[in-house]
């Protein structure tokens, strides 16, 4: 019996039942663990966003914050009908977060045939500075994306779109070899998975004020010292 067999069986994994599914083993984990559950919006924390581009379904917005080396993904939103950049760039910047950065993979600078300019330039009229990721082979990327899932908690709410979409994210099976291809399945589910992977990649630039970060820890301890102290524990 295969590990992913075994969670389906035993442990009733959903994940595990679809054959050929990349982040199975994660995902059931990250719910041992409880790692998938309540995953509130930190202020002190800043938000990064990692995008899939693309047109309507087809484009993918992750919300990141870390915290030390825990990454926290506290909201997921993905396109409908013809939403576009500008659809997408407004829904980002009227949320209630403190941003402190946005990523988007390479093909962002390409000239958008359209409108004759990129789209990072178009973007940037539209109040949003992109950084974008480095070009890596989608087998490195969902390497990276494996690391990462061990550290990663998911609000199970804000992101229950893309728990179902990463739960689908499976390799392509070919008849003639008998085995899974190397590619993933290219679907509905490949524009969530592809923007979680960007944000493996990049997961390093999402920083923090330093100071900011210590000044919270330490007002917690205090808090901590001074409830022992009042409540005799």
């Amino acid at each position: 019996m295969t590990s992913d067999e075994f969670q389906q069986e035993f442990n009733c994994s959903f994940e595990a039942a679809i054959k050929g599914a990349i982040f199975s083993s994660e995902i059931a984990l990250a719910r041992k663990e409880k790692r998938i559950t309540i995953v509130p919006y930190d202020p002190i924390l800043k938000v990064y966003t990692v995008w899939d581009l693309g047109k309507g379904a087809n484009m993918a917005i992750g919300f990141y914050q870390r915290s030390f080396n825990q990454i926290r993904k506290i909201d997921y939103w993905e396109g409908e009908g013809n939403d576009s950049l500008p659809q997408a760039i407004s829904m980002v910047t009227n949320k209630p977060y403190v941003y402190g950065g946005h990523f988007a993979p390479h093909d962002i600078a390409t000239v958008d045939l359209s409108t004759g300019v990129t789209r990072i330039e178009t973007a940037d009229k539209l109040g949003i500075k992109f950084r974008t990721v480095p070009m890596l082979k989608v087998e490195e990327r969902i390497n990276a994306g494996k690391l990462m899932f061990n550290r990663l908690w998911v609000d199970e709410n804000k992101c229950s779109l893309w728990l179902e979409n990463i739960a689908q994210y499976q390799r392509e099976w070919d008849n003639k070899k008998g085995m899974f291809k190397d590619i993933p399945l290219h679907d509905f589910a490949s524009h969530g998975a592809d923007e979680y992977t960007y944000a493996a990649v990049i997961e390093k630039e999402m920083v923090n004020d330093d100071m900011e970060v210590v000044l919270r820890i330490e007002e917690n301890r205090y808090n901590r010292i001074v409830a022992r102290q009042d409540y005799g524990i």
